[in-house]
């Protein structure tokens, strides 16, 4: 060993020995074992939080989606009832009367039947529920079936990138955390900053 730090000493300085540039070897590593471990932890906490806040996305746009769909289902539903409504009181109004009278031979009244029809009104309401409320009910449905399918789509392709793109993340980002961590710790100049 007395070579060796002979050798050690004429290149590093008086004083220094192979004990000393083993332990601070060791010290290094330590850091940059403890560093890669503090950056992998930091890694998959950014990754955790960013899955995180995409789930809570989505969650939070298919219930508005939800609420706003069950809004517009009721109004539509109320809509339709009160215009029905006044439909109703309007077609009412058209009925047909009929008269039938049966006379004898001398001129005298026999029978004397009348009757009242509604059919017209009833014409009316089935062609006005037919053709225009079913026709409205029916463009709503549509609506609602592509905002749902658009909404599901877009949380689906949110979903399949965030996937898509976090593992290529990954190792820069550990890399970078890395780097950053070692630099505020100062192991970088370790070495250079140590009294050998």
């Amino acid at each position: 060993m007395g070579l060796l730090d002979g050798l050690l000493g004429g290149l590093l300085g008086g004083g220094t020995s192979a004990d000393d540039i083993n332990s601070i070897l060791s010290s290094t590593a330590a850091n940059a074992s403890a560093l890669s471990n503090v950056a992998a932890a930091n890694a998959g906490t950014l990754v955790t939080s960013v899955i995180d806040g995409m789930n809570t996305m989505v969650n939070t746009t298919l219930q508005t989606t939800f609420d706003g769909v069950t809004a517009l289902e009721e109004s539509t539903m109320a809509g339709s009832a009160d215009a029905m409504n006044s439909v109703a009181g309007t077609a009412i109004a058209f009925t047909e009367a009929t008269a039938a009278k049966t006379y004898d031979a001398s001129g005298h009244l026999l029978q004397d039947n009348q009757s009242v029809s509604h059919n017209g009104g009833a014409a009316i309401m089935t062609a006005y529920a037919t053709h225009t409320l079913g026709a409205l009910t029916a463009g709503v449905g549509q609506g609602i079936a592509g905002m749902m399918t658009g909404v599901g789509n877009g949380a689906g392709q949110a979903m399949a990138n965030l996937g898509a793109h976090v593992p290529d993340m990954l190792p820069s980002l550990s890399s970078s955390l890395g780097g950053q961590i070692s630099a505020s710790l100062g192991t970088a100049g370790l070495l250079g900053n140590s009294s050998l």
